[in-house]
Parts: structure tokens; C-alpha cells; sequence
């Protein structure tokens, strides 16, 4: 069986020419993911790259050749750049610059030197192969990070191409190099391995394409269920959450004391400050189970998961000290902040609880603030 290269190298040029097409318009909806450009500037040059060896003929000049082969170099290399960019936002344009600029020495010297066609068809092999296995593994490395399901068909895609070319180069130096004048597009494998890359091309370019939709789906899902200003979980995520919360379980319901005086003080900027430093304390003194989100202005709400009541209550009045301890810098100007908590145990209903809290909380703020109230504390008083 053996397939046709010079048809192979055409469909090579359409493939990654129209799927480089894909990949710029979606560069230009989604700029702020990095990588798509990169990936659309690869499969550029593998078209160009493609063009050049279809258009070669036995008397191509030597630059011709050279160029070609660089260019299909440059594109793996490129495409290696633009995963690394994806991972890490890192432009490190060496990785595509330095091994496409030793493959062209490497293989203007093999060339101009007479070496034989099998030796030049290894070269070319070996560098795809090991820029798609650096690419694979790029792609894998970040998975325990940002777990997105298509990482794996397209690492997978790149480690087949990374194996037919190793395929290739086996074919390339086992077998006796041609005696006779061969056309351009002499292949060791017949073209069988060059077909099994075209498709992880196009399975590879398909897989970056889903890994930056999820990617982009997994950040609008977050913005859904985040407050931007803090960073907390918002209300509705909270809500969800709440659903899933079983006995023993406590619910803190927290507000900010005179939270107005704070705006009128020291500006709206500051009063966005005084919610940025509380956030990030509350997430510093609940335990890595609890969850604390954004409820509604200055006031928030704490699920504490695996608690009785008086362990609640230590851990309730713990965050309110540290609350009073706190003091935040606003150009220079001291911000000392107070909380008020209210506390309710959950029994089975969670908008029960909350409301119990709730009361708790107003009941705390009545007896003058910076202070943890339980509803159980606030029912008694209301039976005696």
C-alpha cells in the first residue's frame, strides 16, 4: 500500500491553511487566551511549508528545499511555544527561534554536503518528532493545574505524530538509499506515515481548538459563581453549595459594623479595600472545609461543615478578634474595621439556619457590635 506524497503535501497546505484561518478569527474574539494566536501562526507555517514541497521539482534550487523543510521544522516549533504560552502565559519566542535555526544548519549542511535522501528524510523526521513530544508533554504537564478533559486526545494526537515519524526514520536509515535519480517527494514509508500525521494534524489542531473552549467555559462557569471584587464565592454559589451541607453543620451570617461610616471616610475605594482585607482573612482563619462567600454588600455568610455549636462559636469569635486586630492601610491612613457574627446550627434546612443567623446577627448588632451572637443564645432571651 503506498499513498500518493505530492497529493499529501496539497492536503496538507488546504488542512492547515483553513484551519489557520479558524484559529486567527478565534484569536480575534478571544485575545486574552494565550497560545490560540501562537497556534494559528504554526499551522501558517506548516501551509507554507506544505506549498513549498508541493511545488518542488527536480530542479528546484537548493535555498528552496531548505526553506521548505525549515518552515514544516518551524511550525512544530512554533506549535510547541504556543502550548508552553497556553500553560503559562510565558512568550518565550527561543523555543521556536533556537530549534528551527539548528535544523536549518543542520540540514543546509547535510544537504549542501551531497548526503543521501534518507539521511535528510531522518533529520526532518526526527525534528518533528521531538518537537511534538515536547509539545505532548507541555500539554500533559499542566493537567494536574488545569484538569481540561481534552488534554489528553490532544496530547495523544501528538505523541502518534511523535511515533509515526519515529516509524519514518527507521524506514529512512534501514533501507538502502535509492541508485537512481528519485522524484521530489521520495518517501521511505510510501506516504503511509505522512497520511497518519496529516490526521493528527488535524486531530491535534482540533483538540487546542476544545482545550481553549474549555478552558473559556470553565471561566465563565467561575464568573457565574464568583464575587469579582473579593474573590469569594458569590450568593448563588453559596446557595448550591448550601443544598449539599449535612448535619453537624454551622451557618455564620457576618457583617461588616458601620460599613457607611467606612465609605463616607475613607471613599468607596477604600470601603473596596476594607472587603478585599476581610475576604482574605476569613479565608486565612476558617478551616480548608468551611466555605465563606459574599452574601450581599458588606455583609457575608460562613458554612462551617463538621461542627457542633461551641466549637462554631470558638471558631466564630476567633475570626472576629482577628477582624478587630486588622488594620488596613488607605494612602497612608490607618481603616480598623469590626464584625458583628450571628450564629445558627443547621438542622436539616439550610434557609432555616440562614434565617436563624440572620437573627442572630441582628441581635449581636443590637447589643452594640463587634460581637458573636447564637440563635440558641437569642431564643432563650426571647422565651425568659
Amino acid at each position: 500500500m503506498s499513498v500518493d506524497v505530492l497529493t499529501l503535501y496539497l492536503l496538507n497546505f488546504v488542512v492547515a491553511f483553513v484551519m489557520a484561518g479558524i484559529y486567527f478569527f478565534s484569536w480575534s474574539h478571544h485575545r486574552d487566551v494565550p497560545g490560540v494566536r501562537g497556534w494559528a501562526i504554526a499551522l501558517a507555517l506548516g501551509a507554507l511549508g506544505s506549498l513549498e514541497l508541493s511545488l518542488r521539482t527536480t530542479s528546484s534550487p537548493l535555498p528552496m528545499v531548505i526553506m521548505a523543510n525549515s518552515l514544516v521544522v518551524a511550525a512544530y516549533a512554533t506549535l510547541w511555544m504556543s502550548v508552553r504560552r497556553f500553560n503559562t502565559g510565558e512568550l518565550a519566542l527561543n523555543r521556536a527561534v533556537i530549534p528551527t535555526v539548528l535544523f536549518f544548519i543542520i540540514f543546509s549542511s547535510a544537504l549542501a554536503g551531497g548526503t543521501d535522501v534518507n539521511v535528510r528524510v531522518a533529520l526532518c523526521s526526527f525534528a518533528i518528532a521531538i518537537l511534538s513530544l515536547l509539545a505532548g508533554w507541555e500539554v500533559l504537564r499542566a493537567r494536574i493545574s488545569e484538569p481540561l478533559i481534552s488534554r489528553i486526545p490532544t496530547a495523544l494526537a501528538l505523541l502518534i505524530t511523535a511515533l509515526a515519524m519515529v516509524v519514518r526514520i527507521v524506514f529512512s536509515l534501514l533501507e538502502d538509499p535509492p541508485q537512481e535519480p528519485t522524484t521530489p517527494f521520495y518517501d521511505p514509508t510510501q506516504g503511509i506515515t505522512l497520511l497518519v500525521n496529516t490526521i493528527c494534524v488535524v486531530a491535534m489542531t482540533l483538540g487546542f481548538l476544545m482545550m481553549t473552549h474549555e478552558r473559556l467555559r470553565h471561566h465563565y462557569e467561575s464568573l457565574a459563581r464568583t464575587d469579582e471584587l473579593t474573590a469569594l464565592p458569590n450568593r448563588r454559589f453559596l446557595l448550591d453549595e448550601g443544598k449539599r451541607l449535612r448535619d453537624p453543620a454551622c451557618v455564620l451570617m457576618i457583617d461588616l459594623d458601620h460599613f457607611s461610616e467606612v465609605n463616607r471616610t475613607f471613599g468607596h475605594a477604600g470601603g473596596d479595600q476594607a472587603l478585599i482585607a476581610f475576604a482574605n482573612l476569613a479565608r486565612s482563619q476558617l478551616r480548608p472545609g468551611d466555605l465563606v462567600a459574599r452574601y450581599g454588600g458588606e455583609e457575608f455568610c460562613a458554612l462551617l461543615r463538621d461542627v457542633d455549636e461551641p466549637e462554631a462559636q470558638r471558631i466564630a469569635e476567633r475570626l472576629r478578634s482577628s477582624i478587630a486586630d486588622l488594620s488596613i492601610d488607605v494612602d497612608g491612613r490607618p481603616l480598623r474595621i469590626t464584625a458583628s457574627i450571628g450564629l445558627a446550627r443547621l438542622d436539616g434546612d439550610l434557609e432555616t439556619a440562614m434565617r436563624n443567623a440572620d437573627a442572630a446577627l441582628y441581635s449581636a448588632k443590637a447589643l452594640g457590635r463587634n460581637q458573636v451572637q447564637s440563635a440558641g443564645d437569642v431564643s432563650e432571651t426571647d422565651a425568659s
